[in-house]
């Protein structure tokens, strides 16, 4: 699987590789000033990618390239990736300002190189005044920063994070947000960023690298993921969304009619490669099912409704979760904004799905999802 950024020779590129043995190669690119977010649902699989591309593990097979020349088999040092990690230590006993510098002094740079890079970092970092401070007495979200800065100092072609956000609460996290897109703005960085989860991977703005296991599913931006799914498992990956199986009834205009094993006849938009009278995955995200009480708006044989009972509410204060079983014991989400009156809306009352064909996509079936 090949994936590119925009034209031009990238900064990055990920040329045909594989991450563990027995699993699917592929290629993803980083172009200057790019940022790119990895997402999936295993964290190690993410955090295993990261120390490859700073070099600290090997990949099974292919090549990592910076600007066209081939870094994979050289050591972590010479390359030009920064790696920032919660996992990476810093120096307690050590001030702020000789965290920063050591990494250069054991390189073996001039003093007033390491006096220069080590004063712009702090600058660019906001550590100025914490420079005399013990690296033991920051805060998680100083303590962050710290580990930037001793990355920046570096000047790196592609820095690399690696679940950064982990450790920090609400505030912290948003700070630190705020600081390193400031950063990628300011000083044009590539990044690679490993996410923990949707929310996580789309505030740096960039195309998402979104992975099951250590399979790429799709990369694209986030708007693309959501309304244009490349197959059934980035939809439910990255969209949440509900998986249905279906039998297809037929297709028209790119709309196919599917009868549901769960019970009930919808519609949804056709993939380019399902075919009528086969099985399919629908799949349709929680905040597009419309809830509906007390009435049907299909009662014949041929197109019986959807129905479904109400597992349990959550009320979340700028939407409700719905909790949903379906005929055949199966359970499903649903999001709706929250309503006037949500009398009707408790355990155990009944209700009908409903949403518009365009809501909602059908892939062929899959033995693999």
């Amino acid at each position: 699987m090949a994936i590119s950024a925009r034209g031009g020779v990238p900064v990055l590129l990920l040329d045909n590789l594989c991450l563990f043995y027995g699993s699917d190669s592929f290629s993803l690119s980083v172009n200057e000033g790019d940022a790119l977010s990895l997402m999936g649902g295993e964290p190690g699989v993410l955090s295993r990618l990261c120390d490859i591309l700073a070099g600290f593990r090997s990949p099974v097979q292919g090549r990592i390239l910076i600007a066209g020349e081939d870094i994979t088999t050289s050591a972590p040092e010479r390359r030009p990736i920064a790696l920032v990690s919660p996992r990476d230590p810093v120096f307690g006993h050590l001030d702020v300002a000789d965290n920063i510098a050591f990494p250069l002094r054991v390189q073996g740079a001039a003093t007033d190189t390491i006096r220069s890079r080590t004063a712009r970092v702090m600058a660019l970092t906001g550590l100025e005044a914490l420079a005399t401070t013990r690296a033991d007495r920051l805060t998680p979200e100083q303590d962050l920063r710290l580990k930037l800065a001793r990355a920046l100092a570096y000047a790196p072609r592609v820095l690399v994070l690696d679940d950064v956000l982990s450790g920090l609460d609400f505030r912290g996290a948003a700070k630190a947000r705020q600081l390193l897109s400031n950063l990628q703005r300011a000083l044009g960085l590539s990044m690679v960023y490993a996410a923990r989860g949707r929310e996580d991977a789309v505030w740096l703005g960039g195309r998402i690298a979104l992975f099951d296991r250590e399979t790429l599913v799709q990369c694209a931006d986030a708007a693309t993921l959501l309304e244009r799914p490349s197959d059934a498992r980035s939809a439910g990956l990255f969209g949440e969304a509900n998986l249905l199986t279906g039998h297809v009834l037929s297709i028209d205009d790119d709309v196919a009619r599917i009868h549901l094993a769960c019970g009930g006849v919808v519609e949804a938009m056709a993939d380019e490669a399902l075919e009528a009278d086969s099985l399919c995955t629908l799949c349709v995200r929680p905040d597009r099912m419309t809830p509906l009480f007390g009435t049907s708006i299909a009662g014949d044989d041929e197109t019986p409704p959807l129905m479904a009972s109400i597992q349990s509410v959550l009320h979340t204060g700028d939407q409700i979760r719905l909790r949903l079983r379906l005929a055949d014991g199966a359970e499903i989400d649903m999001r709706r904004p929250l309503l006037q009156s949500t009398r009707v809306i408790k355990p155990g009352a009944t209700l009908q799905l409903a949403w518009q064909a365009s809501q909602a996509v059908a892939f062929p079936m899959k033995d693999d999802l």
